[in-house]
């Protein structure tokens, strides 16, 4: 059975933890190529990026590398603690097509 490429968490960090090891953050920003997932800002644009989640830890969301994306700040503090589902209700017409 081949090993999984995705960033393990360290044995016994439950992912629902604040910590998120550098080497996932690292992998979600390349997967993201190093824009923001709701805008398209880059940091190479001057984009300040952070992680942010799809479900939010605050509604039972994990730090699974599929449950994190890339957040420039302006789009993260907009969005705030909301499901997937309310994101483009909450984000209005600045988000760009999932995906694009």
């Amino acid at each position: 059975m081949s090993k999984s490429p995705l960033p393990e968490l360290p044995p016994g960090q439950p992912p629902t933890g604040k910590y998120i090891p550098a080497k996932m953050r690292k992998a979600v920003y390349e997967r993201d190529q190093y824009a923001c997932y709701l805008c398209g800002k880059k940091q190479s644009d001057g984009a300040v990026l952070n992680l942010d989640h799809f479900l939010p830890r605050a509604i039972g969301g994990t730090n699974e590398f599929d449950n994190l994306f890339t957040s420039c700040r302006e789009c993260n503090n907009r969005k705030g603690a909301v499901g997937p589902g309310d994101i483009i209700r909450k984000m209005g017409q600045g988000i760009r097509k999932f995906g694009v």
